[in-house]
């Protein structure tokens, strides 16, 4: 990673910072998440979720609900339609049967 890229990415986080996972609305919002495991926090580049009306946790891209428990998020500030949240969900449960 460049200077320039890790002056972006903390210009990024100071701009948007995780927020606690119980302040996470449903509704459709494009969310990052942040994971924790052994090794410490981790979010996964490139791959975005929105929190959906049952609760769980769905990816966009690949389309699939999230297993693993994220401790925190941060808004992407862009909305799905629900259409395009019921073929995620649609796809998840014929893909992988959840």
């Amino acid at each position: 990673m460049t200077i320039a890229e890790r002056q972006a990415r903390e210009a990024h986080d100071r701009e948007n910072p995780w927020r606690p996972l119980h302040t996470a609305q449903a509704g459709g919002l494009i969310c990052d998440l942040l994971f924790d495991d052994l090794g410490g926090h981790y979010p996964i580049e490139e791959r975005h979720y929105f929190l959906d009306h049952d609760g769980e946790w769905y990816q966009l891209d690949p389309p699939r609900r999230v297993t693993i428990k994220p401790i925190n998020w941060r808004p992407a500030h862009v909305k799905l339609t629900p259409e395009r949240r019921a073929i995620i969900k649609r796809r998840d449960k014929e893909w992988y049967g959840s």
